[in-house]
């Protein structure tokens, strides 16, 4: 795959679609894979169950091959390639990926005492490394998003402070991205949000200015947004009917907003340095490499049952995990509960995929099943990589 920076735009846009009002695409991959695409997302739209629109991005040897939307967005309106979507887990590894990269640049390791390397916050458990906590090792079990998000902003310290803490693994959803903010402020000497825009997405050509501003309103192309940004929660589509007004700016360590091409190039930078080439902003091959190959059983939440291996970062067992049967060996991604959609990247064909699914079922077993089956559709018809 081409070094970072590669993705470029000069990518002519392609439209493929007769009918805006229920498709829209531009790409400038096969027909067969636009096609295959765009039938993925449509066979769930048409089962009239489980959505009632998609988007996907699919990013081939560094290039943007398709990029489609069908069907409906939330407001009714047709859904277009650059809606933006509350994205949350999928682009938790972002969080992660940079905790790495500035330990990493201060000469640490994965395996060092982070209260050893700086001051950690006091609800931390002892000996929290960048491994144990990728690895939900650390028995950072609480808080959990809900109560995080339900809790008025001048009582979230204190939920913190009252966070339990074990010697059994335990899922962290938002502690660990939380972790990763603070520590990354105390080696830079810069906000997380400034970190992540001028070592991750400016270098590799991902939009990141500030999508909600009073005059401006929303404008974005392709791009996605930190998940140590902080954005005002009632600006949030999915949450701000389901959120309290006092919730005001919340900072959304597990993700907040972006477009599938964006969280597919995303992708395709983690596939670079899987590839051996350093990519800006992320550790290097040799650091995840290690972080990925790590044997440590794959254990699980008791309550979510989602499997645990660095799975903070990138999941690695796609097939356990719920996000495909067919991807290859050593692809990596991970998919987002709330969000209805999942990322991925697989080696075996030099690509990256992200699929979102607007209207997806609110329990579990509803969103996994028609997201694997797209998926799934979707990587038969990229070819093997040479």
């Amino acid at each position: 795959m081409p070094e970072a920076g590669s993705i470029q735009e000069e990518r002519e846009v392609i439209s493929s679609s007769s009918t805006p009002s229920k498709r829209s695409s531009n790409s400038i991959g096969s027909d067969a894979l636009l096609m295959a695409t765009e039938e993925a997302l449509q066979d769930v739209v048409d089962e009239g169950i489980f959505a009632v629109g998609g988007q996907a991005a699919v990013v081939t040897d560094g290039l943007l091959a398709v990029n489609v939307a069908v069907g409906a967005a939330g407001n009714g309106k047709p859904l277009v390639p650059e809606s933006l979507h509350n994205v949350f887990c999928t682009l938790k590894p972002v969080a992660y990926l940079l905790l790495a990269h500035a330990l990493e640049r201060s000469g640490c390791g994965p395996d060092d005492e982070l209260d050893s390397i700086t001051v950690v916050p006091r609800w931390c458990p002892d000996g929290l490394t960048l491994r144990s906590l990728g690895t939900h090792q650390a028995g950072l079990i609480e808080p959990r998003p809900m109560p995080w998000k339900w809790t008025p902003p001048e009582k979230r310290q204190k939920l913190l402070e009252q966070s339990q803490t074990s010697r059994d693994p335990g899922y962290s959803d938002l502690a660990g991205g939380l972790v990763a903010e603070h520590v990354i402020e105390q080696l830079s000497g810069r906000t997380a949000t400034e970190y992540c825009s001028e070592e991750l997405l400016q270098p590799l050509e991902l939009e990141d200015e500030v999508i909600f501003d009073a005059e401006a309103g929303w404008k974005a192309h392709h791009r996605i947004q930190a998940p140590v940004s902080g954005l005002p929660i009632d600006k949030l589509p999915m949450l701000s009917e389901l959120l309290p007004s006092h919730i005001g700016e919340v900072r959304l360590a597990m993700g907040a907003l972006a477009t599938m091409r964006g969280a597919a190039e995303f992708y395709a930078a983690v596939g670079n340095v899987m590839a051996g080439k350093p990519q800006p902003g992320m550790p290097s091959p040799r650091l995840l490499q290690d972080l990925l190959n790590d044997d440590r059983p794959i254990t699980h939440d008791p309550v979510l049952g989602r499997p645990a291996k660095w799975s903070g970062g990138l999941m690695v067992e796609l097939g356990q995990q719920g996000i495909s049967q067919i991807a290859g060996k050593g692809s990596v991604g991970h998919t987002g509960a709330m969000a209805n959609s999942v990322a991925i990247y697989d080696p075996t064909k030099s690509a990256s995929v992200a699929i979102y699914l607007n209207g997806v079922g609110s329990s579990l077993e509803d969103q996994v099943l028609p997201r694997q089956q797209a998926l799934d559709k979707i990587l038969n018809a990229i070819p093997a990589s040479p």
